[in-house]
């Protein structure tokens, strides 16, 4: 795999009685972005708890933005995405771009990524140290991914994101528990304000 140094998120407000129909679509468009826009990886889902409850969410990897730009040429000559976009039923809420700085971690965890918790700081130091010495406690917890990075687009630019991928919620549980325990996690909230934590259940 090439290295991650950029992720697309985009959020997509739908229709309760069009979820149904959305998600294959987007499982559709991911594989077209694999294959014709060169995504390292895709994951697709939906908001399970935060905000924006019931939206549906796409995240593609690319090692250069110019990844992106084939993006919007896959976008175009989609059938999913016309389709959807002619539905009445959706509305695109935000597309943003995440620059990742690399942060060493090593998974323990086996088993399918379940959910994905996003969390959102504001902080003018990257604080690169201080997540990478505590990413051992969500490889601990059963984290299967960690990814942190800058915002680069959008009303939250500058904000820093951490996206953590889990095989179940007993999981996420007991990341949060290790961290409420752990007083680097306690220094850490006395610096920077935490705007935002989703859940977003994967598909």
């Amino acid at each position: 795999m090439s290295d991650i140094n950029y992720f697309v998120l985009t959020v997509v407000d739908c229709a309760a009685d069009y979820r149904p129909t959305l998600l294959p679509m987007v499982g559709r468009l991911a594989e077209e972005l694999k294959e014709k826009a060169g995504a390292a990886l895709v994951r697709y889902g939906f908001v399970a708890t935060g905000d924006n409850p019931g939206a549906v969410v796409l995240f593609q990897a690319y090692e250069k933005l110019d990844g992106f730009e084939k993006a919007m040429e896959v976008y175009a000559a989609s059938d999913d995405y016309a389709k959807a976009m002619a539905s009445g039923k959706i509305g695109i809420r935000l597309r943003n771009l995440l620059k990742i700085h690399p942060i060493p971690f090593e998974s323990q965890a086996t088993g399918d990524m379940k959910y994905l918790v996003l969390t959102r700081i504001a902080s003018a130091d990257p604080l690169i140290d201080t997540i990478s010495s505590m990413a051992g406690v969500f490889a601990d917890a059963g984290a299967i991914t960690f990814r942190y990075g800058t915002l680069i687009t959008g009303s939250n630019v500058g904000n820093r994101l951490l996206g953590v991928t889990y095989p179940s919620l007993a999981a996420v549980e007991k990341a949060y528990d290790g961290l409420g325990a752990d007083p680097r996690y306690q220094a850490l909230l006395e610096k920077v304000d935490v705007n935002m934590r989703n859940i977003v259940r994967l598909v």
